[in-house]
C-alpha cells in the first residue's frame, strides 16, 4: 500500500474503495511513495486489484477499452477491491504497481487491452500500449496481477499500409 505524500488526510491509496460515499471530490489528485500518482473516482463496474480502468471527463472509472484510450481518456489502475457504485483511488503510475495482464510471455513484450475486461494481454490489434514495463510476466491465458514499471500510460494507434505514395 502506498503512503500519501500529498496534504490529503484521510486518504487511503493503495487499498481497497472508501464505499459508496465519496469523501473527497471525484478528480481530486495525490502523489504517494514509489512516485505514484493517484486519481479519486467513482467506479461504475466492480474492480479487483490490477484492472486497467479509463477514467472519463466526469471522473467515473470504466474498465478500458482500446476506443476509449484512443478517445483521450486517461489510463489508471486499480490497486484494491472496488464495488459497483464505489468512490477510491486508483492509480495512474508509479514504481512498481499491479496490473492484470494475460497471456504475455515476455517482460519486453508489446501490451493491449483486452476491452471491457481491464485486463491488459499481449495482442495489439488495434494498437499498443506505451509507458508500461511490466517486471514479471505471466504466460497463461487466466489473467494474474504482476507488477509493472507505469508512468504516463497511453495507446498508440497501429497504422497499417501507411507509407511513401
Amino acid at each position: 500500500m502506498a503512503v500519501q505524500n500529498s496534504s490529503l488526510i484521510g486518504a487511503n491509496l493503495g487499498g481497497n474503495s472508501d464505499g459508496a460515499t465519496a469523501l473527497f471530490g471525484l478528480g481530486s489528485k495525490a502523489l504517494g511513495t514509489n512516485d505514484t500518482e493517484w486519481i479519486y473516482v467513482y467506479a461504475n463496474a466492480a474492480l479487483t486489484t490490477g484492472q486497467c480502468v479509463t477514467v472519463n471527463s466526469g471522473n467515473t472509472a470504466l474498465l478500458s477499452t482500446t476506443t476509449q484510450a484512443l478517445n483521450g481518456m486517461d489510463l489508471a489502475f486499480s490497486q484494491g477491491a472496488f464495488t459497483a457504485g464505489d468512490f477510491g483511488w486508483v492509480c495512474k503510475g508509479g514504481n512498481p504497481i499491479y496490473v492484470l495482464i494475460s497471456s504475455v510471455s515476455t517482460v519486453a513484450g508489446s501490451l493491449g487491452i483486452a476491452d471491457n475486461s481491464g485486463t491488459l494481454t499481449a495482442s495489439t490489434v488495434s494498437g499498443g500500449l506505451r509507458g508500461i514495463a511490466v517486471i514479471t510476466a505471466a504466460a497463461t491465458a487466466t489473467a494474474v496481477v504482476v507488477q509493472a514499471y507505469v508512468r504516463w500510460p497511453t495507446i498508440a494507434l497501429t497504422l497499417i499500409g501507411l507509407g511513401p505514395g
